[in-house]
This record gives structure tokens, C-alpha cells and sequence, in this order.
């Protein structure tokens, strides 16, 4: 665990690699964790782990929000990378009440800059902002019926 204080995008980049690559295989994620910081000296903390905890708790559901909204690949022609993405974004807007919506999409988009190719940014921003509206639509009826 990092002893320095690690900014918010430190901390999200921390989460999407330990992701990623339980993404890839079936490690534990405290597995993970202890090996990406032996080999990479990952920093991370406890907001990470949180991060981490939470995308994997929900990832059904997170996934079946990535499938519905996605108009141009099915799920599994996603790849891993840009999945991990948008689930901790996802998951920040509908669990993270003191994140932004818009700063988790952002911060999105910077990772997909740093992690994918570009017209996978695009496609993560798309995915990200279709489902942003309409969330934003949903809350406002509601706000008007209730």
C-alpha cells in the first residue's frame, strides 16, 4: 500500500490494471495486488481496493450496461482493457455518489488515452455519454413524478 497520498487518477489507474489483468485470469485480487506490486511497484491504496471490490461486485450488472449500450460490438468483442474502463466508470456514477458523472466519464477517457487505441477513446466516450443522458433523463422524470 503506498505511503504517499495518491491522486484520484493515481488511484483509478491503480484499480484498472489490478482489474485488467483479473480480467485476463483468476487470481484473487489480493493475489493480484501482491504480485503487480513486486513486479510493477504498483502504488495503491485503500480507494483502489474499494475500486477494485466494487467492480467486481457489481460487474453483471455493470456488463450488461456495456452490452446494452453498445450498438456497434457485442460483449465479448470488447476487449478487456476498454470493459475495465467503462466499468469503473459505470460504477463510480451509480455507486460513488461523491465522484462527478462527468469526472468519472472523464477520467475515462484520459485512461483510454493512456491504454487503448484511439477510436477506442472515442468508443468508451460514446458508450460512456449515451448512457450519461439517459440516466440524466431517467433522474429528472423521476425528480418531476416524485
Amino acid at each position: 500500500m503506498s505511503e504517499r497520498k495518491l491522486t484520484r487518477h493515481e488511484m483509478r489507474e491503480a484499480a484498472l490494471l489490478i482489474l485488467f489483468q483479473s480480467g485476463l485470469n483468476d487470481s484473487p485480487s489480493e493475489e493480484l495486488i501482491d504480485e503487480d506490486v513486486e513486479a510493477f511497484g504498483l502504488e495503491y491504496n485503500n480507494e483502489s481496493v474499494k475500486l477494485v471490490n466494487g467492480v467486481i461486485e457489481h460487474a453483471d450488472e455493470l456488463n450488461g450496461i456495456i452490452s446494452e449500450y453498445s450498438t456497434s460490438r457485442s460483449l465479448d468483442r470488447i476487449s478487456v482493457m476498454n470493459r475495465t474502463i467503462m466499468k469503473i466508470a459505470l460504477y463510480e456514477i451509480l455507486y460513488c455518489p461523491s465522484v462527478p458523472d462527468k469526472v468519472a466519464i472523464n477520467e475515462a477517457v484520459e485512461l483510454s488515452k493512456e491504454y487503448c487505441e484511439k477510436n477506442d477513446t472515442a468508443f468508451i466516450n460514446g458508450l460512456l455519454s449515451a448512457f450519461y443522458r439517459k440516466r440524466q433523463s431517467e433522474l429528472a422524470t423521476e425528480k418531476k413524478d416524485g
